[in-house]
C-alpha cells in the first residue's frame, strides 16, 4: 500500500488539484415473488479521476484494467480545458485513514430458507400477492488527491423490503416494511419484517376515504422523516441554494420555523446513511440544519462550501466510481422534544398519519405533498376509524411554523435518494410531531 500510496501521489502531483478514486464492490440479490426465487450477484472493480484546472472540472472513469490512470488523467485534463469557470475548493489537511466495517457472511441456503419462510409467513386470505427483495452489497472504496490525502474504508449493508396486496372484492391494498443492517443478513429479522407488511395490507381493506378540509394531524416518525428529508433536507443541499433553486437561499440565520423545529443531517449516525468520509475524503460532520426554528447550515461539498465561505462538512457522495460526487443527505433527523407521545395526541379532533407512500417536493416554491400509507381518526386524544388514500399538502416554511407539539419519542426508517441520476442509502426519522391546520384531500 505504501508503494502505491507513493505512486498516486507522484502521478496526481503533476496537476493543480486532481483525485483519484478506486473502488471494488461485489453484491447479491435475492427477489420472491409468492413462490418463484430469483438470484443474482455480481462484482466490479473500478477507477476514476477528476481534475480542476481552469476553474473547471474534468471527469473521467473506467473499468479496471480497460484504461491507466495515466490515460484517464489524460482525459480528465481535455474535458478541463475545454472550459473556463471559476470553481475553487475550500481547503482540507492532508491525512491518512483506513477505515474498516466487519460484516458477517450469511450462507447462502440459509439466506433463502429464512427469506422463503418470511414470504410464506406473509400468506393469508385475501393476500393476493407477495413480494421479498434482499440486497447485500460490500464495497472497498479508495481516495487519493494531489493534496496528500489518502483514504480507503470499507462499507456494506443488507436491505430488505417487503410488499404484500390484499384483495376484498374490488378493493386492492399495499402494505410495505423495510429493514437494514450494516452487519449483514443476520442483523435483520426477515419474518417480522414480512408480516408487518401483511398486516398492513389486511387492515387497510377496510379502510375509508379521508374527509377533505383542514385539520390538525399528528405525523409518526417515518412521516416526521420524510418530511425532514425531502421538505427540509433537499431544501438545505448547497448546490441548490447556490443556484438559487431553494427557497433557502437567502434565509441563513432568519426564522424559518417556530422554537419547537430542530433538524439534522448526521453522517456519523449509526443508520443506514452512515459513512466516515465522503467521496471526497471529507469526515463527515454532523451538521445542524435548523436550530429552534432558525436556518443553521447548508449541506456542502468542498466546491460549494468554498463558495459560500464555509465550512467542508463532508456530504459530496457518489453512486460509484462511475459518478461525479455531489451534495447528498446522509441521515436526516427531525430532533426529539420533550411532550410525551400520548400527549401529543391530546387533541378533541384531528386525523394520526403512519407511514409514506409517495410524494413530491418544490423546494423553489417550497410546496410539497406527502401521501400516508395508513391514517387514523383522532377523537378526544383516541384513534378511530382506519382511512385510506390521505395526502397532506402544505408549503414548508408555513408547516414549520405550525408545528405545535414535538413528543420526545425516536423512531427512524431507511431509504435510497435519488438525485442527479444518482442513488445513495439514506436515513431518516423523527419523532411524532403534531401540527395544525394541515390540508386533507
Amino acid at each position: 500500500m505504501e508503494a502505491l500510496f507513493v505512486e498516486y501521489q507522484r502521478i496526481l502531483s503533476n496537476f493543480d488539484y486532481a483525485e483519484l478514486r478506486l473502488e471494488k464492490s461485489s453484491s447479491s440479490y435475492f427477489g420472491i415473488k409468492d413462490d418463484e426465487v430469483k438470484h443474482s450477484s455480481g462484482s466490479v472493480e473500478g477507477v476514476s479521476v477528476r481534475v480542476l484546472a481552469n476553474g473547471s472540472w474534468g471527469f473521467a472513469s473506467a473499468t479496471k484494467g480497460r484504461k491507466s490512470v495515466e490515460d484517464l488523467l489524460k482525459e480528465a485534463i481535455k474535458l478541463s480545458n475545454l472550459g473556463k469557470g471559476k470553481i475553487s475548493l475550500a481547503q482540507m489537511q492532508a491525512q491518512r485513514k483506513d477505515v474498516r466495517s466487519a460484516i458477517t457472511p450469511v450462507d447462502t441456503d440459509d439466506q433463502v430458507k429464512a427469506l422463503l419462510d418470511a414470504s410464506k409467513g406473509m400468506k393469508a386470505d385475501k393476500v393476493s400477492s407477495r413480494i421479498l427483495s434482499c440486497t447485500d452489497s460490500v464495497t472497498r472504496k479508495e481516495f487519493y488527491n494531489s493534496e496528500g490525502l489518502e483514504i480507503t474504508q470499507d462499507t456494506g449493508y443488507t436491505y430488505l423490503s417487503c410488499s404484500c396486496v390484499s384483495r376484498s372484492g374490488d378493493v386492492m391494498q399495499r402494505g410495505a416494511s423495510r429493514a437494514w443492517s450494516r452487519s449483514g443478513f443476520g442483523g435483520i429479522d426477515a419474518s417480522g419484517t414480512a408480516l408487518i407488511s401483511r398486516d398492513k395490507a389486511l387492515r387497510m381493506l377496510d379502510a375509508a376515504p379521508p374527509p377533505k378540509g383542514r385539520f390538525t394531524v399528528v405525523l409518526d416518525p417515518e412521516m416526521t422523516g420524510v418530511f425532514a428529508h425531502e421538505a427540509v433536507g433537499h431544501a438545505c443541499e448547497a448546490d441548490s441554494v447556490i443556484d438559487r433553486e431553494s427557497i433557502l437561499s437567502d434565509k441563513m440565520g432568519k426564522r424559518i420555523g417556530n422554537e419547537l423545529v430542530s433538524i439534522i443531517d448526521d453522517p456519523t449516525a449509526a443508520d443506514f446513511g452512515q459513512y466516515a468520509y465522503d467521496d471526497e475524503g471529507v469526515p463527515g460532520k454532523a451538521t445542524t440544519l435548523v436550530e429552534m426554528g432558525v436556518l443553521k447550515g447548508f449541506l456542502n461539498s468542498r466546491e460549494s462550501a468554498k463558495e459560500l465561505a464555509a465550512e467542508p462538512n463532508g456530504h459530496a457522495r457518489a453512486e460509484d466510481y462511475g459518478e461525479v460526487p455531489v451534495v447528498r443527505m446522509s441521515n436526516t433527523y427531525f430532533q426529539k422534544g420533550k411532550t410525551p407521545k400520548e400527549e401529543v395526541f391530546d387533541i378533541a379532533n384531528g386525523i394520526y398519519l403512519k407511514g409514506m407512500k409517495g410524494g413530491s417536493v418544490d423546494i423553489f416554491s417550497g410546496g410539497f405533498m406527502f401521501k400516508a400509507e395508513e391514517a387514523y381518526e383522532i377523537t378526544r386524544g383516541g384513534l378511530g376509524k382506519i382511512m385510506r388514500d390521505v395526502t397532506i399538502t402544505g408549503n414548508i416554511l408555513q408547516t414549520m411554523l405550525d408545528v405545535e407539539c414535538v413528543g420526545d419519542d425516536f423512531g427512524t426508517s431507511p431509504g435510497v435518494c435519488g438525485k442527479s441520476s444518482q442513488s445513495v442509502p439514506v436515513s431518516d426519522g423523527g419523532p411524532h410531531i403534531r401540527v395544525k391546520n394541515v390540508a386533507i384531500g
